[in-house]
């Protein structure tokens, strides 16, 4: 008798362990759903009264391990959508030519030209002849490693080349 109080304390203990662990949150993992067990009546006697012959089931409680472990259910947000800044195109002026040579970009979008060759060169748009002045856009002279931005804000096509050599040409869509 006493060996089967001992397995039934340490069954005990062990349950209250494993609530303590779960209501804690040490288990990141959600707890499987509980089953229903019977749960056996631990009853001490006397020293003189005889075993009784039947064990009494107790009633089925609902197990507070269950209400401990059950996690608040996941809550999604979605972010709020933020119109994007104006954005940055880069165009190289290498090798005598614009590269890329055709780019198509949303309206407000900057372009940044960077002379890459050691000549001199000048973006200007094709609207106008080469250094004239009323050009929608015209860098000026771009020594080595300098740069011309330009932000073009209405939607189009617009025609450039190089006002120093005007074989060098490139294209924005602005959509």
């Amino acid at each position: 008798m006493r060996n089967s109080l001992s397995r039934t304390g340490s069954a005990i203990l062990g349950i209250v362990v494993l609530i303590a662990v779960l209501s804690a949150g040490c288990i990141s993992s959600p707890a499987p759903t509980p089953t229903t067990t019977q749960a056996t009546a631990v009853q001490t006697q006397a020293p003189n009264t005889p075993a009784p012959t039947t064990q009494v089931p107790a009633p089925t409680p609902t197990t507070p391990a269950a209400t401990a472990t059950t996690l608040p259910p996941v809550m999604t947000t979605t972010a709020p959508v933020t119109p994007m800044g104006p954005s940055t195109v880069d165009v190289t002026i290498q090798n005598y030519a614009f590269n890329p040579a055709s780019i198509t970009i949303p309206a407000g979008t900057t372009v940044t030209w960077t002379n890459l060759d050691s000549p001199t060169h000048i973006v200007i748009s094709d609207a106008t002849p080469t250094y004239q002045v009323g050009a929608l856009f015209m860098s000026g002279q771009l020594m080595q490693s300098q740069k011309y931005s330009f932000t073009f804000s209405t939607p189009g096509t617009y025609l450039y080349h190089c006002g120093i050599h005007p074989f060098m040409h490139g294209t924005i869509t602005v959509t």
